[in-house]
């Protein structure tokens, strides 16, 4: 690796997924759109799905790199089979998904009714870990057939640039927690939206030791605020327009490729993480991965 955390191989080539046949959640809109897009440029046949109707216009800028692309709830296991084996019957197959699709609230245990955490949990813990689980669990026998790339969308609530290493702030100098080590955390009012992240990570883990055998990776990729229509909305909520230095979907897209492309040889059960204010790049393998493959691949 060089020091800017990509190989020589891929400083030389551009990724390429030629072949590759995706399935990307919540694609119908900000990162996920922006995932959909930067993997059919790269070669890949996408399907995706989205509560959002507007899912179903996203054939028009993938062209002939459309797959199955329809309205379908992560969180529904019925819905999630038919569109995971539909998608698989479109495509010929699947050996990629990207778990992305995800939802953010605003919560506390102190001032919210029982009858709103209760909702709140459903909806958050729902989309955010059962459907992932869900999506996973469908296209698992898929990938099993000849290895692939599980990539769960993840958060810095969970991976700071102060956990579980601290990140050297040379190269993110404008970074809000310059001079400050950030703990693991969203803050207190994200305990269900953090504790689906977290669980995540567990899944994340897990699934990378239990399908090594069969050549599928399984990474996580988190990021810190990023300029998409569900973070601004969130933001609006908080009383915020915007925040300064707030990564691009289309730059976070391209490290989402550049993992993808490492092929079988590269990292799994690593989290890869990106933060505002710091370098919008694919790191070197992090703690997660290193750990791991001496684990799991000792010879």
């Amino acid at each position: 690796m060089d020091g800017k955390g990509r190989s020589a191989q891929a400083l030389a080539a551009t990724p390429t997924l030629d072949g590759r046949r995706a399935i990307v959640t919540g694609a119908a809109a900000g990162l996920g759109r922006s995932f959909a897009l930067a993997i059919a440029a790269a070669g890949a046949t996408v399907s995706g799905c989205d509560v959002d109707p507007a899912i179903e216009g996203l054939g028009t800028e993938l062209g002939r790199r459309a797959g199955l692309l329809t309205v379908a709830d992560v969180a529904d296991p019925a819905a999630v089979d038919a569109f995971v084996d539909a998608a698989a019957e479109r495509m010929g197959g699947i050996d990629l998904v990207v778990n992305n699709a995800a939802i953010v609230r605003q919560t506390s245990p102190l001032t919210d009714s029982l009858e709103k955490a209760i909702a709140d949990f459903d909806a958050i813990i729902g989309v955010n870990l059962r459907g992932p689980f869900l999506v996973g669990r469908a296209a698992i026998p898929h990938l099993a057939r000849q290895g692939g790339d599980i990539v769960n969308i993840s958060t810095d609530h969970v991976h700071t640039c102060g956990y579980p290493l601290e990140v050297d702030h040379e190269e993110g100098s404008v970074c809000r927690w310059v001079g400050v080590r950030r703990p693991p955390l969203g803050g207190p009012r994200y305990d269900l939206y953090d504790s689906s992240k977290w669980a995540l990570k567990g899944l994340t883990l897990t699934w990378a030791a239990a399908l090594a055998e069969h050549g599928v990776r399984v990474n996580s990729l988190g990021m810190g605020t990023t300029d998409t229509p569900l973070i601004r909305a969130h933001l609006a909520a908080k009383g915020e327009a915007t925040r300064p230095g707030m990564l691009e979907p289309e730059r976070v897209a391209a490290v989402l490729v550049d993992l993808i492309a490492e092929g079988p040889a590269g990292r799994s059960g690593d989290s890869i993480q990106l933060w505002p204010g710091h370098p919008c790049r694919l790191p070197p393998v992090g703690l997660d991965g290193r750990l791991f493959a001496a684990t799991y691949f000792l010879s």
